[in-house]
């Protein structure tokens, strides 16, 4: 479901509304609101981030235990930026945490058992989201770290696999208090919600990077220079192999070498992308000149 709120697209995903409606049927209205105000804190830490760094955002995908933001300019943002925007969320929430409780300090007993509930969904909000799964915070800063030593695709493909490994943790905690006679729901929501986005993450990857390659003629223009890279490679390599280690932020020249190790030609990124386009990823570097 989708909605348009002061000219920004909200997408409220499926598990999110699952979540309400089985906590509805439940009888857990409090929780309810004490859940939902915790994840508006988490998405005002991401938007007000973005904005304070330069970055706009023009959608917002709300998702059972946080949220995604999309952001126009992205490809202009330094890691740190990105990795910025990305806490910002959970950080927000343990402020909170922590300004409730100085609250709570001087308060009498109802109202401590009512504020107590509004830091106990901060912190699942908070602590949740620093999990290094996809599509968490954690996850994506875990990927911004990943991309340090290796291609995107590469970095995504390893998150999505420590994805699946807690959504599978997830669904044994709730097998174990089934045995037991409880029923941990969100458990069960949390492993399905986990395990369907790292499937999708690791599918989109490729496009996206992609994407993020073929924009980056615009990206040049527009900001006037992009770091050089130089890379070596043999003829016989594939373009898919070259392809995956650029960066969207830095421009590349490739050297190729024959047999003998000396260097028979340059491509630049630009040429080999456009061949790409025309051959397919498959095309050898040799048949590139």
């Amino acid at each position: 479901m989708t909605v348009k709120i002061m000219e920004m697209e909200v997408k409220i995903d499926f598990f999110f509304i699952l979540l309400i409606l089985i906590s509805l049927m439940a009888g857990l209205w409090y929780e309810l609101i004490a859940a939902i105000m915790a994840l508006g804190f988490h998405e005002i830490g991401h938007i007000a981030a973005a904005q304070s760094l330069g970055l706009r955002v023009d959608r917002i995908e709300i998702l059972p235990f946080g949220g995604r933001i999309k952001i126009v300019n992205l490809d202009e943002a330094t890691p740190e930026a990105e990795m910025l925007t990305v806490l910002a969320g959970p950080m927000v929430n343990f402020a909170v945490s922590i300004v409730l409780s100085y609250f709570l300090l001087n308060q009498g007993e109802t109202i401590l058992r009512t504020v107590k509930n509004f830091i106990h969904y901060q912190l699942i909000i908070g602590f949740f989201n620093m999990l290094p799964a996809l599509p968490l915070d954690g996850g994506r800063v875990f990927v911004l770290w990943l991309r340090q030593y290796m291609n995107y695709i590469s970095a995504i493909r390893i998150a999505a696999k420590i994805t699946k490994i807690l959504a599978l943790v997830m669904f044994l905690f709730a097998a174990v208090g089934l045995s037991k006679g409880r029923f941990f729901f969100n458990f069960v929501i949390a492993g399905f919600f986990l395990w369907s986005y790292a499937f999708k993450e690791e599918k989109e990857a490729p496009l996206a990077f992609l994407k993020n390659i073929a924009r980056k003629k615009e990206m040049l223009f527009k900001k006037g220079f992009l770091p050089l890279e130089l890379l070596v490679a043999v003829e016989s390599a594939t373009a898919k192999q070259l392809l995956y280690k650029f960066d969207p932020h830095k421009y590349y020249i490739v050297c190729l070498l024959d047999r003998n190790m000396k260097i028979k030609n340059h491509l630049t990124e630009t040429e080999i992308f456009d061949k790409i386009v025309q051959e397919g990823l498959d095309i050898r570097l040799r048949d590139l000149i």
